[in-house]
């Protein structure tokens, strides 16, 4: 929790110190400069991917339109009926869950050991299948949450996420003295590259201060957890431990057709959008969403034994308010909280941390330019 807060701290504790206004201003601009520098690189990484991961269900289906996209009909196949069509044609392999498309012309999805299997939920076709780790935006993913390199990677990225929070807050704090708003194109290249970084920065504050501040919450949430729990009085949810159930030599089995409609009379508002089948984990899990709920909507889950018995249900209106922080938090970070009109939003947020990236760099080679080749003094540059 300590380590969140330490650089922050230790800057405001650092401009104490100074007691010309001259010098505070110039210690925070060249923290401000210093953490651009380092981190300039790994913000360009987490604007771009995430400019793409706001639109990634869109992006996949344009992608793999063939696979995705079906002709609606009337009533889809039964989950057993799609699933032996998805087992022959891949010789066997046996269904590790389903996934239920949330409108009538999206393909079905069925996972299995190999991949992904796509189906047309009226005929039984199978359109085809994807490997798992194979695609673009899985890539694109994996560079957003840990630059493709696991723990080390997500570390950093996640420090780089601090030093763009500070990095705003320095740059309001540098700009606050003129307040001025505005591209004057008949000035210098230098000039117009810190008219365009000082207004975009402005005019993009708060988006980009959601996004940051989000995702250092994300990034930290398990140091931050006891302190959002103390804070709200609740705890986190517990998530049960199942075992495989014993053989009950006069009861039979469930269909995951079953195993669904058991689970939306438990939560009669939910769809279901996920079955997980009970050779991977001893139940049944149906996941649902509720249409009702925009930021818990989908943590319904109902896990089954392979009897029917039901061994736990989680609903949405039951979540902590703990849990409830975090899911908010996320819903900000992605722009899902309000839907596209979020979205786009935070797309655009991405988009001017890469405006804000490019122009500060253009500001410091023409500085360094400036001061390299004249007598200008360096305070006269800043």
């Amino acid at each position: 929790m300590r380590s969140v807060f330490a650089l922050p701290a230790l800057v405001c504790a650092t401009t104490v110190m100074f007691e010309s206004p001259i010098r505070v201003r110039r210690f925070i601009f060249n923290v401000h400069l210093i953490l651009a520098a380092c981190a300039g690189a790994f913000v360009v990484t987490l604007a771009g991917t995430g400019s793409i991961i706001e639109f990634e269900p869109e992006l996949d289906r344009a992608f793999h339109a063939r696979l995705a996209y079906v002709r609606a009909g009337q009533d889809p196949l039964s989950l057993v009926e799609i699933g032996n069509a998805v087992s022959r044609r891949f010789g066997g392999e046996p269904v590790v869950a389903y996934f239920l498309a949330a409108k009538p012309d999206l393909s079905w999805q069925v996972a299995l050991p190999s991949g992904i299997a796509y189906v047309n939920q009226y005929t039984g076709e199978v359109l085809g299948e994807r490997r798992r780790g194979e695609t673009f935006l899985g890539l694109v993913r994996e560079l957003h949450l840990r630059l493709g390199g696991g723990e080390l990677g997500g570390g950093i990225l996640k420090w780089s996420t601090v030093a763009m929070l500070f990095s705003l807050v320095s740059g309001l704090y540098l700009w606050w003295p003129n307040k001025q708003i505005r591209i004057r194109l008949m000035r210098s290249k230098r000039l117009r590259w810190s008219d365009l970084h000082h207004t975009v920065g402005i005019v993009s504050l708060l988006p980009l201060g959601l996004l940051a501040t989000s995702g250092v919450i994300l990034g930290f949430e398990g140091q931050l957890a006891p302190v959002v729990y103390r804070l709200t009085d609740s705890r986190p949810a517990v998530v049960s431990r199942f075992s495989a159930s014993v053989h009950q030599t006069e009861a039979a089995t469930i269909t995951p057709d079953q195993a669904v409609a058991i689970a939306r009379r438990l939560v009669p508002n939910a769809v279901a959008y996920r079955v997980q089948m009970p050779k991977y984990g001893g139940v049944y899990q149906v996941a649902l969403s509720d249409a009702n709920d925009g930021v818990a909507g989908d943590r319904n889950i109902v896990a089954l034994d392979p009897y029917g018995n039901v061994v736990s249900v989680v609903k949405s209106s039951t979540v902590s308010r703990g849990d409830r922080v975090f899911m908010v938090n996320e819903a900000i970070h992605t722009g899902n909280i309000l839907g596209v009109p979020t979205r786009i939003g935070a797309l655009l947020g991405t988009i001017a941390a890469l405006v804000q990236v490019s122009s500060g760099l253009a500001m410091w080679m023409y500085r360094r330019k400036i001061v390299g080749t004249s007598a200008v003094p360096l305070e006269a540059t800043q």
